[in-house]
């Protein structure tokens, strides 16, 4: 009898030392970001490469896949970078670069692919011009408050037909 209250005494505390182990697991871990950035790239300056004529200030794109895997969709806001005074989102539109002042929306569950003659993250006011083969650091800012880094290759990448800067006087 005894030996079988002592078996039953350490199944309590067994159980009572696994039990808040167990629902760690669960509740207080991270589920992971809910945006994703794959394959970035910023495209370097050249020639083509348009300049604030104001502020003789270089501006180049960076581009990537945004994906959500979140239930809601989320929405490109903005974003910040050590290399651009601005950081704007663009889309071109019949070949113009079009400032998209609501933002851009990653769908739940989805992505969006920001490409040369599409959507792409406008780096604005450059402090330096990027040369193939630099980096440069961006951390983008989205509506649901979640801020994502991500660091691109500078590239050399050809112009398509965008005309940079004709709605905004750049």
């Amino acid at each position: 009898n005894k030996r079988k209250m002592k078996k039953v005494f350490l199944s309590v505390i067994a159980a009572a030392l696994l039990i808040p182990g167990l629902s760690a697991c669960g509740s207080s871990e991270e589920a992971g970001p809910v945006i994703t950035i794959t394959d970035p790239v910023a495209r370097a300056i050249d020639d083509m490469s348009p300049a604030n004529k104001e502020t003789g200030k270089f501006m180049t794109g960076s581009f990537m896949t945004i994906a959500n895997s979140s239930d809601e969709d989320i929405t490109l806001t903005g974003g910040s970078s050590d290399v651009a005074g601005i950081i704007e989102i663009h889309e071109v539109i019949d070949g113009a670069m079009v400032p998209m002042t609501n933002g851009l929306v990653i769908p739940a569950n989805g992505e969006v692919k920001l490409r040369m003659g599409g959507y792409h993250v406008m780096l604005m006011e450059l402090s330096s011009k990027l040369a193939a083969g630099d980096e440069v650091s961006v951390t983008l800012e989205f509506s649901n408050g979640d801020t994502v880094d991500y660091t691109a290759p500078v590239k050399m990448i050809a112009m398509d037909d965008e005309v940079y800067g004709v709605a905004g006087g750049m």
